[in-house]
């Protein structure tokens, strides 16, 4: 009889068991980057603000009062992550704005690992969660996802991929799935909450697993950029601390800083620039809205550090916090996109150039920090949270790229709670990381020969406080902002960033590349670039700006841009496929990047192909909320359609004939520049709103949801309660953009009854 062997034994089906691919004394490592945070705004830098948990932190390891970024977030975020200068790796600028340039792709090239892909490969656990922003905008919508965090080395990924996100109603990805939060406002949802939940999770699951795995976590929070927003108890607890305005609040910061050694006692507040108004000259009606804003601001970031100290907490129950790389940066200095006045409603700045309205502004002083607000404080605050330096975020000036970097690891580290004030770059975090955990890079991945590192390990640094500087040469360039850094002298440009119409206005300096004057300072004497001394010498300078031109194309940072116009003009994004006519179903979710593009003006047509029931009430569709968004939507037996630009309502509605098949909205541009608003049931017009302002190419900067059927949690007005399902009989949607063609009932009916 013939023997059938359905299968091997398990002694020959197997190898041998392999070892697990890691030392299971290996560090674990926790990157946390905190968002337009300013030199000044940690209480262990010198601030009044309440920051116990990044404070203690400091207290455990080591603070750098000497490191520097790239003066704004997508690019540090690409330095912080591979080790490598941000256009070398194609991130020169913010992802938002891919062109078909090599430093401006907004895609990190596979020869320059990450961190996560680096330690991934070495048996680390991966974690992301929080703000990522390293991904183009045409690939946000669905993919492809090369660029997402699990693209990158990351197991996991819980966050948002843009620069900003409502704190209330984040866009929330998990993994690669968009996702709704887990909870309303209503019930106390905080996106600061959520994600150091979710880290947590992450965490104990990994230890009830393995408890000797080690892992590497980035934990990127929105905080404290804007929108500002929090708790109103956290907000509360700082009533009345700001009401002596900035220029006092400087002073005090310098001194404590001074006393601290975190500056040097003889060190000079860099003069306040005539375009920030002196707090003595600002009116009893604005300084109590300014420092209301300052209260929100602080309240936001004290919020923050209580969730991070969650965090931190975990780590010290789970027994990992002695054996944790802590790494903790900011990714520039202080944001002054609020403008000298700042506003309830930040959005209004990405979308417009209207001016300052400050009546509307003491209007909405009570819903600073709240749900109806997208705050961001006056430039004044933004000066003063960078004391004692010169200018803010995108500049290349101190004030833009020096900002705090925290390391600590107590079982690794002898020094605690001692400063470093070695000059150092975002670069070298990634090469210091992996030489302190002993993982050494590889010379390929995935078959990729790696580039070379432009950072060092500063572990030299780290265990001796008189170890000369490790690096001493670094080439800065942001939206058209120049410096070179060689051997402690620093020369800048004096370039004006043309983004807002504020700064153009009001900063003096050069609008013209071919207009730039270089200054030079002794950045050892004069850390606050107070002692322009390029008159003085001339040769210095000369040499500076030849280094400059030398690393500009090693590094790959021309063209130089200094707008959002000529980027947007020639964005490269293979991946966005706009289309003139969207066809769609109650629960669908369309992402702005990829939906319609409204600003030329479009029709909105619902279909109810048994006819529009009597008590038909509703989201139709809604993008956006009450501080920028639209809505077309039933109530009270009225169609309505709703739009809410720079946090002004514009509105038409018409009552619905019972038993209409269409209702639409048109939306037209007029000669003018602005819109008339037709609406209509079946093929006849039963109502027409008055013309609003013009329409934004935007609803949102990190990209509105449009809806269909239902509501996300904030409403664009107070007519509907979230999710305030659409009309049971509505069977679909069809949205056309640009000039519609004339309305075709037949072929409309048709289009429906595949719907039902």
């Amino acid at each position: 009889m013939t023997e059938h062997r359905i299968g091997l034994t398990l002694a020959e089906s197997t190898s041998p068991p392999t070892q697990r691919p890691y030392d299971p004394d290996a560090p674990n490592v926790l990157v946390i980057v905190l968002d337009d945070l300013g030199f000044a705004q940690l209480g262990c830098y010198g601030s009044d603000i309440d920051t116990p948990n990044l404070d203690q932190l400091a207290a455990r390891g080591l603070r750098f009062t000497n490191f520097h970024t790239t003066a704004v977030c997508s690019p540090t975020r690409a330095c912080l992550l591979t080790g490598r200068n941000h256009h070398r790796v194609g991130v020169g600028m913010l992802t938002d704005m891919p062109v078909n340039f090599p430093g401006y792709t907004g895609e990190i090239p596979a020869s320059a690992g990450t961190l996560s892909q680096y330690l991934r490969a070495e048996g680390w656990a991966t974690y992301a969660v929080g703000k990522w922003h390293l991904t183009p905008r045409d690939q946000r919508p669905a993919g492809p996802y090369h660029t997402w965090p699990t693209g990158v080395g990351f197991d996991h990924y819980y966050g948002f991929l843009n620069g900003e996100t409502n704190q209330w109603t984040p866009q929330l990805i998990r993994d690669t799935t968009y996702i709704e939060p887990p909870a309303t406002p209503e019930e106390g949802y905080h996106l600061d909450s959520d994600l150091a939940g979710q880290a947590i999770a992450y965490l104990r699951n990994l230890r009830l697993a393995d408890p000797e795995r080690p892992f590497m976590m980035w934990y990127a929070t929105g905080t404290p950029h804007a929108p500002h927003q929090a708790p109103p108890e956290w907000i509360d607890r700082y009533a009345g601390q700001f009401d002596r305005g900035w220029d006092v609040w400087r002073e005090e910061v310098l001194a404590r800083q001074k006393e601290m050694g975190v500056i040097a006692s003889d060190v000079e507040l860099s003069d306040s620039p005539e375009w920030v108004e002196p707090w003595d000259e600002v009116d009893p009606d604005r300084q109590r809205l300014y420092a209301r804003m300052m209260e929100v601001y602080a309240g936001f970031l004290s919020h923050a550090d209580h969730h991070i100290g969650r965090l931190l907490d975990h780590l010290e129950r789970s027994g990992d916090a002695d054996n944790t790389v802590i790494a903790l940066i900011s990714d520039n200095g202080t944001s002054a996109e609020g403008g000298p006045n700042g506003s309830w409603n930040q959005i209004r700045h990405y979308i417009s150039d209207e001016p300052d309205d400050l009546e509307l502004e003491l209007s909405h002083y009570g819903d600073l920090g709240g749900f109806r607000s997208s705050g961001h404080y006056p430039w004044g605050w933004a000066l003063a949270g960078n004391t004692p330096f010169r200018r803010w975020k995108r500049y290349t000036f101190e004030g833009g790229v020096r900002d705090p970097l925290i390391l600590s690891w107590p079982a690794g580290l002898a020094a605690q709670g001692e400063l470093r004030h070695q000059y150092c770059h975002v670069t070298d975090v990634m090469p210091t990381i992996l030489d302190l955990v002993g993982v050494s890079p590889p010379r390929t991945l995935s078959g990729v020969e790696q580039i070379s590192f432009d950072g060092a390990t500063m572990r030299a640094v780290l265990n001796d406080s008189g170890a000369p500087d490790h690096r001493t040469s670094q080439y800065y360039e942001c939206w058209g902002s120049r410096a070179m850094y060689h051997q402690g002298w620093k020369a800048v440009t004096n370039h004006v960033n043309q983004l807002t119409a504020a700064e153009r206005d009001a900063i003096v300096g050069s609008h013209d590349f071919a207009q730039d004057r270089w200054e030079l300072f002794d950045t050892a004497a004069d850390p606050t670039e107070s002692k322009n001394l390029a008159d003085q010498h001339p040769a210095r300078v000369a040499e500076l700006v030849e280094l400059w031109n030398a690393e500009a194309d090693r590094n790959g940072v021309l063209p130089l841009d200094d707008t959002a116009v000529n980027r947007i003009a020639h964005m490269f994004m293979p991946w966005m496929s706009l289309q003139s006519r969207y066809e769609l179903v109650p629960g669908d979710m369309v992402h702005e990047a990829s939906g319609p593009v409204q600003f030329g003006g479009y029709r909105a047509v619902a279909a109810f192909p048994d006819g529009v029931p009597e008590a038909a009430s509703g989201v139709i569709c809604e993008q956006g909320d009450w501080i920028s968004g639209w809505a077309l939507f039933v109530a009270d037996g009225e169609l309505r359609w709703v739009a809410v630009v720079n946090g002004r309502e514009h509105r038409a509605a018409a009552m619905v004939p019972i038993g209409s098949r269409f209702l639409s909205a048109v939306v037209t541009p007029t000669d003018d520049g602005l819109f008339t608003v037709t609406l209509n049931a079946d093929d006849a017009e039963i109502g027409r709103g008055s013309k609003p302002v013009p329409l934004p190419t935007n609803w949102a900067p990190d990209g509105a949801f449009l809806t269909v059927g239902y509501g996300r949690p904030f409403p664009v007005c107070d007519d509907y309660n979230p999710p305030a399902p659409g009309p049971e009989a509505m069977a679909s949607l069809t949205i056309e953009t640009g000039p519609p063609p004339p309305f075709d009932f037949h072929a409309e009916m048709a289009h429906a009854m595949r719907h039902q």
